[in-house]
């Protein structure tokens, strides 16, 4: 006996209102544009821009912002999170002529804190992640760096001599027994 076989249609849709009707084309042809509306829809987010921007009077000081050196003043970095920042500031320069160099040399070390806006705060964070626009958060931190004092050469053998008689001291005493 000869039983004739259906041949399997792959451009069928299967659907709950059955196989290949318009009915499942339709309802398949909604899902895939709410996909893809999904889809634009998620591109279409904002973005939330974080800069800090160090200067430092004199300018050119190399800045070490939570011990990683991120060049040289002025100079903008990105940032992810708000809270306190250890910043570091160090600048050698030449102050005398190419014949007779006058190196001096300036620092500044401070703990700043990049507050966070409220479109930033708990909760609401979400919301301006997923708005269709852009939040710019742009700081501005200035440094005055002082001069380092130069300390002569006899001053520091100094003390190191008398840290040394000390430390000679201190090996000396015994510690007393526990009763």
């Amino acid at each position: 006996m000869y039983v004739r076989r259906r041949r399997k249609s792959y451009a069928r849709f299967y659907m709950g209102d059955g196989v290949g009707t318009i009915r499942g084309m339709k309802r398949a042809m909604n899902i895939l544009a709410l996909g893809v509306l999904a889809a634009a829809m998620w591109g279409m987010g904002g973005c939330n821009e974080r800069k800090i921007t160090i200067v430092s009077d004199p300018p050119g000081a190399i800045v070490h912002l939570n011990d990683v050196e991120v060049g040289r003043t002025p100079v903008t970095v990105p940032f992810t999170w708000y809270g306190n920042y250890d910043v570091r500031l160090r600048l050698e320069r030449n102050e005398g002529t190419a014949d007779k160099p006058v190196v001096k040399r300036y620092f500044a070390h401070e703990t700043r804190v990049a507050e966070a806006p409220a479109h930033e705060w708990v909760g609401l964070d979400l919301f301006s992640e997923l708005l269709p626009m852009e939040f710019k958060d742009e700081k501005v931190w200035a440094f005055v760096l002082k001069p380092v004092e130069e300390v002569p050469t006899e001053v520091l053998i100094q003390r190191a001599k008398e840290l040394k008689d000390r430390a000679g001291e201190a090996s000396d005493a015994k510690p007393k027994p526990r009763d």
